[in-house]
């Protein structure tokens, strides 16, 4: 009876341990099966093909896929698609992170969240509201202030044949929002900094998809005596550009190299390292590394996230105003003054920052 017992206890046991360890496999290969691999890309309302914002952000998607990494892209074509291209990705399942390029996705992605907390997702250019987020900010002000720096030099003392002498310039934004009024800012800082008396024209699309009106408000700004116009609309800045080329004056591009879309006008293109940002992000939420909050990265964090380039432009940039763009650069990553986010900061801001001294 004892020797039955024992038996029984000891079948009891192993039984026991048996199904524990095919309780223990189940669950490893549950969880390795439903590990997220595929990457989600939603951009901006002004699409792929803008040659500027979302282009560049794409780089990094591309370069993911290069390594074999399933990405899926979605292109809205207006603001109120965002929420639910976001919450379809999201509810499947099926993606380490969530790409949504712009400001204009910040509420959607704050609504989303709500019902999916675990969903790892990246908005460039703007903060949502809780930091289960990554929401990245980079370089904007710095590289509009780098920008307005060159044009205002360029307007005082570069090779402008072309140039109408009332020593003004302009920007075109794409939406009068937050963003790209901390743009606008920066630009009329840079430009003022080196340029005093200089004149800032500012005028907005209100559309990230409208070259038409780009254009057509890009002429309205040269007719006003503007011989360089920063455009900072998304794909509503190719109007920009291509105004430039129509009225024979010049233009500088944005978030991307502009500059072979009209090698004659285009002077030079501020860069951000938006790609890069992207790709890291995703690599991160790839290897279960993906980690929520509000970032702000500027020039003082790292010099190489904000760069102006004259490559593919067919303009001269003589070798003296390159040479202060480097003092330049040194200042802003000193940084000791804050760049402006408001057009009515930029009096205060000059006031204490002074002019540039050569």
């Amino acid at each position: 009876m004892k020797r039955n017992l024992i038996l029984f206890l000891s079948m009891i046991l192993i039984v026991s341990l048996v199904l524990s360890g095919c309780q223990s496999n189940k669950t490893e290969s549950v969880d390795k099966s439903h590990s997220p691999k595929k990457i989600a890309f939603v951009t901006g309302t002004g699409g792929l093909g803008d040659k500027s914002f979302n282009d560049l952000g794409y780089e990094g998607i591309l370069k993911l896929k290069e390594e074999g990494i399933i990405c899926d892209v979605a292109e809205p074509k207006a603001i109120s698609d965002l929420e639910g291209i976001i919450r379809n990705f999201a509810d499947t399942e099926e993606y380490a992170l969530i790409v949504a390029m712009g400001g204009d996705s910040v509420d959607s992605v704050n609504v989303v969240s709500l019902d999916y907390p675990e969903q790892p997702m990246l908005i460039i250019d703007g903060f949502a509201s809780t930091d289960t987020i990554k929401s990245v900010i980079l370089s904007q002000t710095d590289t509009a202030f780098l920008v307005g720096a060159y044009a205002g030099l360029m307007e005082k003392e570069g090779d402008l044949p072309n140039a109408q002498g009332k020593n003004t310039i302009g920007i075109v934004g794409g939406m009068d929002i937050p963003i790209i009024r901390s743009l606008v800012a920066g630009y009329e800082a840079g430009a003022r900094y080196v340029n005093p008396d200089i004149k800032v024209l500012v005028t907005y699309v209100g559309a990230w998809n409208d070259p038409g009106k780009g254009s057509e408000l890009a002429q309205s700004l040269y007719s006003q005596g503007a011989d360089i116009i920063f455009q900072a609309a998304g794909g509503s800045g190719l109007g920009v550009l291509e105004a430039s080329e129509k009225v024979g004056l010049y233009a500088l591009g944005y978030d991307g190299n502009q500059n072979s879309l009209y090698p004659n006008n285009i002077l030079a293109s501020g860069i951000r390292g938006l790609g890069d940002m992207v790709y890291t992000t995703a690599k991160d939420a790839l290897n279960g590394i993906y980690k929520g909050g509000d970032f702000s990265v500027a020039m003082k964090d790292n010099p190489m996230t904000s760069q102006l380039t004259m490559v593919d432009s067919n303009l001269n940039t003589p070798d003296e105003i390159l040479e202060k763009l480097e003092k330049i650069k040194e200042f802003l990553i000193e940084a000791k003054v804050e760049i402006p986010s408001e057009p009515s900061e930029v009096d205060a801001y000059i006031n204490a920052v002074g002019s540039f001294e050569e």
